[in-house]
């Protein structure tokens, strides 16, 4: 019966060693992630795939929603700097473009005429930004492989956001 009860409370013992085991890589890992994604006001070197500066979707000193931020995007479709961009009409529709070198969307906020076909070129992207897309829209575009044109029907008023590929960076389409 000894070899028993001592089978037992080694196995009882050999479990409570792996739980606590499971729950401090848990606690790390969370720990290590939570460190990565924090913005740095420390001047550290910047993590690589990691934006911190305080751009559309609001990374940096502004709080989440920047690239790897908090992911949640704001009730208007930006945050942070907004950097607003009319789109020129010529004949019957209207342009602009967009950069993402930056890994922000420049100009983050696109002003359209209401009922007037619309083309937003988005410049070569990667990693975040690598992709937009909008679902009160219904698109959908990879910018990875160089510039993608957006065409657009004429929209009514109202504000349309559109974000990156992770739905970490933001932007809007504001239609007046």
């Amino acid at each position: 019966m000894t070899t028993q009860n001592t089978n037992q409370a080694s196995n009882r013992t050999r479990m409570l060693v792996i739980g606590v085991l499971i729950v401090a890589a848990f606690f790390g890992a969370y720990k290590f992630a939570a460190a990565l994604s924090a913005p740095s006001s420390q001047g550290a070197a910047p993590v690589a795939g990691v934006s911190g500066a305080p751009v559309a979707g609001g990374g940096g000193a502004q709080g989440g929603g920047g690239c790897c931020g908090n992911g949640q995007a704001p009730a208007s479709g930006v945050t942070g700097d907004t950097i607003e961009g009319a789109a020129a009409v010529e004949g019957d529709v209207q342009r602009i473009s967009v950069d993402v070198s930056s890994g922000t969307y420049n100009p983050n906020a696109i002003k359209l005429k209401a009922g007037v076909p619309a083309e937003i070129t988005f410049a070569n992207g990667s990693g975040c930004t690598g992709q937009v897309y909008s679902d009160e829209l219904g698109f959908f575009e990879d910018m990875s492989g160089g510039p993608v044109t957006v065409k657009l029907k004429g929209l009514e008023k109202g504000e349309y956001p559109f974000y990156c590929g992770m739905k970490m960076v933001f932007g809007k389409i504001v239609v007046e």
